[in-house]
């Protein structure tokens, strides 16, 4: 019976009376025990134990999904006999009294403490001091747990990783607070590893040669506006008339020219000091005059070459235009505190008061006599390494009785709402209500809630939510068979993802039910996009929205018709309809299938085989043997519907030169031919909007759901059977729920 879910957990005396005698136990036995008996049991489930003697409910969870399965008609399968109305109403309705009977107040769990990872880490940076940093390129990737790379049993932190997060916060700290030092600019020598050159140069004898015309140099992120000092190390060899010439070069700008005569025995120093822009640039030392003559007599004179050992920038030198944050918090015009510049910034990092002693410490990090700035500069180093920053902590008060609820505090309740909306800290408004103690109360949290999702800020929920639920972030790792999918390129790839974020956004924010997702009336294209779907009439790279007519709208539009979706459910020569199936029931519906069973072979996918059948024959094949058809007969179906589309998402007739057939029944008996159908149907499901639910709270609170869980989720959903749900609006019944609100006491150590 439940061959797709949890083996049922075990039953507990007392008995629960005549009724699950009379109205049970007469339907397992006769529907169920054939197949879920015995150590072999199907799905791994017997009922054995618990036909013999009435048993009281013990698992609310499991036996919520029993009803579903039941309820659904999705057991017993459709090959087996079925239980009639009248044996299976009574049943379903003992099921639904006892889960009413036990489901105790909500427990709202205990989140595991969360790190931040990189994209919160990144936001955070910004919204602190106003300094871009990329965590990329020094932080290892964020695992991902239930789909999501926010969880807090995930997030580990080594002591590597906590080395990463000393030095990240010292290139912030320099970025944000200059403190000058004409006589000793900071000073970056490049590694070789770092320098770009012409394809023909290498390194020899611990110098770059460049024997020919070309050149050596880096691409270097300048931290701010400023003055800085270019400097190379080199040597010439010397040939014709005219010594060695190197250019400096800023990009494409020439700044400096020098005649290198040092010789190898003593290389000498060619610096240039100038102003630089802010941002990336390359410096370069070009070699222009290269001279060859093979018939010179003495060959010491034949070939003008030069020779670089090292290339380094320093700076900025001096009075460097001050950072976005130095003009805000420590203003030249005016005097500034830097004990309560400290405070603030500790207070917005740690996202809470300061604990006695705690800004005294981060006033004694810099040295005796330090500038003010430098006091800043230091104590915010501190500041960004602090696990109090890293980590979202959420202390229990000292007397609280461990295993109980308590609500969270205003400060607790503001991180847990910025991040959930934002992935980033509480701006200045969310943090004086949480001072004050007034997001506690319910209108101003709602308030607050609508605020931040008109705010443009909310794009993060498009850019991690949405991506991560989707499997959007598979897209960049996709790749496609390029013999069979010539034109897929890197433009078509931007554009297909976009086009799928752009239409969750405008859900979003405009307010429409989450229907629209699967089932719009419009969706975004460009020129390229439209091309691949062959849709007339839209020019230039620039993603704009299009309304769809009728015709259009029937291949287009929707969730399951964009390419994104179907090139990440595909492989890389061919669909993938298990794939596409499996797609539908774990990210549009919730209900994740079983695993395959072991002993289940994988389609044959030979050219051979290929060739002599169509993939939708091969697969009733395969769905022939009846441990395949466990999976494939729920997979299989939805998956045809889209066999339409190839496997980046064009529209097509002939697969292998065979006609594709994407017609099927759903498990009710409805007959579709194609995607629209399927669509609409999805769109229409409550289990869409549970579905959907469930994922904003994993989102929301950074753990995956537990059994009891399932009672508040299925009250959120059900408030959605008598008015629209919008995303708005789910991300509201997620915020106001105890679940967001509140916390369990942890047990002391």
């Amino acid at each position: 019976m439940l061959s797709l879910v949890l083996a049922l957990a075990p039953l507990v005396p007392p008995g629960d009376s005549e009724d699950f005698a009379r109205d049970v136990r007469p339907l397992l036995a006769e529907y169920c025990a054939k197949c879920h008996s015995g150590p072999d049991s199907e799905g791994s489930f017997a009922i054995d134990g618990f036909l013999d003697g009435t048993r009281a409910l013990a698992d609310a969870a499991t036996w919520r999904e029993v009803k579903r399965q039941l309820a659904q008609r999705k057991m017993p399968p459709k090959k087996e006999p079925r239980p009639p109305q009248a044996v299976l109403e009574p049943a379903l309705r003992w099921i639904e009294q006892e889960l009413a009977r036990h489901d105790a107040r909500l427990d709202p769990g205990r989140p595991t403490l969360r790190r931040l990872n990189r994209r919160e880490y990144e936001n955070s940076v910004r919204a602190l001091v106003g300094v871009h940093f990329a965590a990329d390129e020094i932080f290892p990737a964020d695992d991902a747990g239930f789909g999501f790379d926010n969880i807090g049993d995930v997030l580990s932190i080594s002591d590597t990783l906590f080395e990463k997060y000393v030095i990240a916060a010292e290139r912030i700290a320099e970025a944000a607070v200059d403190v000058p030092d004409p006589e000793h600019p900071p000073a970056t020598r490049i590694a070789d590893e770092r320098v770009v050159h012409t394809e023909k140069f290498a390194t020899h004898g611990g110098s770059w040669s460049l024997f020919s015309n070309g050149f050596v140099g880096v691409d270097f992120e300048f931290p701010r506006d400023g003055e800085y000092v270019l400097r190379a190390r080199a040597f010439g060899q010397q040939a014709g008339d005219a010594p060695a010439r190197m250019v400096f070069k800023l990009d494409e700008r020439e700044v400096a020219r020098f005649d290198v005569v040092a010789t190898q025995a003593a290389p000498e120093l060619y610096q240039q000091r100038l102003q630089v822009s802010r941002g990336k640039q390359r410096f370069a030392a070009w070699f222009v005059n290269d001279f060859w003559n093979p018939d010179e007599p003495d060959r010491s004179k034949r070939d003008r070459n030069l020779l670089v050992e090292w290339l380094e920038i320093a700076g900025p030198v001096g009075a460097a235009l001050e950072s976005d944050f130095q003009r805000r918090m420590l203003p030249r015009e005016q005097p500034w505190n830097p004990r309560q510049v400290l405070e603030q910034l500790a207070e917005r990092a740690w996202r809470r008061p300061l604990a006695h002693g705690e800004l005294e410490r981060l006033e004694s990090i810099a040295p005796r006599g330090a500038q003010p700035a430098e006091v800043v500069r230091d104590g915010l180093i501190a500041i960004l390494s602090s696990p109090h920053f890293l980590f979202r902590i959420e202390n229990d008060p000292p007397r609280a009785e461990p295993g109980s609820v308590r609500d969270l505090d205003g400060y607790e309740l503001a991180t847990r709402l910025s991040y959930f909306l934002w992935s980033s800290l509480p701006d200045e408004e969310l943090g004086e209500l949480a001072r004050t103690g007034q997001l506690l109360d319910d209108a101003t949290l709602e308030a607050q809630l609508r605020r931040m999702l008109r705010d443009a800020r909310s794009s993060e929920l498009v850019a991690n939510f949405a991506a991560q639920w989707l499997q959007l972030r598979a897209l960049e790792r996709i790749a496609p068979d390029r013999t069979k999918f010539p034109d897929f390129d890197e433009d078509l790839r931007a554009a297909m993802r976009a086009e799928t974020e752009m239409l969750f956004e405008a859900v979003l924010r405009e307010d429409r039910t989450v229907a629209e997702l699967i089932d719009p009336s419009f969706t975004f294209l460009n020129e390229r996009l439209a091309k691949h779907y062959a849709i007339e009439g839209v020019r230039g790279p620039q993603m704009r929205r299009v309304a769809l007519d009728a015709t259009q709208r029937e291949t287009r539009g929707g969730l399951l018709q964009q390419a994104s979706v179907l090139a990440v459910t595909s492989n890389p020569t061919r669909t993938s309809p298990v794939k596409r199936g499996r797609w539908v029931l774990e990210t549009l519906l919730g209900v994740p299938p079983i695993a395959p069973q072991p002993g289940v072979d994988s389609l044959d996918d030979s050219k051979r085989f290929a060739r002599s059948a169509s993939l939708r024959e091969r697969l009733e094949q395969h769905r022939a043997d009846p441990k395949c058809a466990v999976c494939h007969d729920a997979l299989d179906p939805l998956g045809f519907a889209l066999e339409n589309y190839d496997s980046v998402g064009r529209w097509r007739t002939q697969d292998d030169g065979h006609p594709v057939d994407a017609s099927g029944a759903f498990e009710d008996g409805t007959a579709f031919d194609g995607p629209l159908l399927l669509e609409r149907r999805i769109a229409g499901d409550p289990a869409f909007v549970r579905g959907l639910l469930e994922k904003l709270a994993v989102y929301a609170l950074g753990r995956g759901m537990r059994p009891q869980d399932a009672v508040w989720l299925d009250e959120l959903a059900h408030g959605f059977r008598e008015r629209p749900a919008t995303l708005g609006r789910m991300i509201e019944a997620v915020v106001c729920s105890d679940a967001f609100r509140r916390r369990v006491v942890a047990e002391k150590p």
